[in-house]
């Protein structure tokens, strides 16, 4: 399993500023993230940090409408209040930060955006599906962009959706929680550093192998 911060490489300061105010104890792990691209002359890289016996110091802050959700299906937004509580941190000192959680075999993944100190986008696929924007409201992952879900799953999320295109398509793909999982995370990175990700195997052994950096937390 995983769960991580990820904000782009030049706000290095602000997340460690960030994560001393949202954890305590032990420490952190800061990674350096960088995607190379044949057409990007210079890749965008990103911070990708995750506790390293760190505890959060305060409970993360929810939107009603995804605390009630979460009270009817009983399942989780994310395991732990460590990174949404960072994010909060991270984006209300000015960096717009992501938090990508992924479970063995990617049955259960969740994404979710900050802004300014909150929550503005939230996207799970579990025992039960969500969506989630102030402007919308509650809905599924995915509405409205099977093609760009087609075009990040390749291979695999096309076997799923079969030769008939117009066939029940999104209900395919949301009924398949792995691969959906998988398309919620790539898709996010490719929202984030602007260029499309590996598959999440490779995505996740690159943060395995990248530079590190330990941070201790008072």
């Amino acid at each position: 399993m995983f769960i991580w911060v990820a904000v782009l490489a030049e706000k290095r300061d602000v997340l460690e500023k960030a994560l001393a105010r949202a954890w305590q104890g032990g420490g952190a792990v800061v990674a350096d993230l960088t995607l190379t691209s044949t057409k990007r002359r210079q890749p965008r890289a990103a911070l990708i940090a995750w506790p390293d016996g760190a505890k959060a110091r305060r409970a993360p802050r929810w939107p009603d409408v995804l605390t009630d959700w979460h009270d009817i299906y009983d399942d989780q937004l994310f395991p732990s209040p460590e990174c949404p509580v960072a994010a909060e941190e991270v984006s209300g000192l000015g960096a717009d930060a992501l938090i990508v959680h992924g479970a063995p075999g990617l049955e259960h993944a969740s994404i979710g955006w900050y802004e300014k100190g909150a929550l503005v986008e939230y996207e799970h696929v579990g025992s039960a599906t969500v969506a989630w924007t102030p402007e919308t409201g509650l809905g599924r992952p995915l509405d409205g962009s099977t093609r760009q879900a087609l075009a990040l799953g390749g291979k695999r999320l096309a076997s799923l959706v079969g030769s008939d295109d117009n066939v029940n398509i999104a209900e395919r793909i949301q009924a398949t929680s792995k691969a959906l999982g998988e398309v919620l995370i790539r898709r996010a990175f490719l929202r984030l550093l602007d260029q499309e990700p590996p598959a999440i195997d490779e995505l996740n052994g690159l943060i395995v192998n990248a530079l590190k950096k330990r941070v201790t937390l008072p």
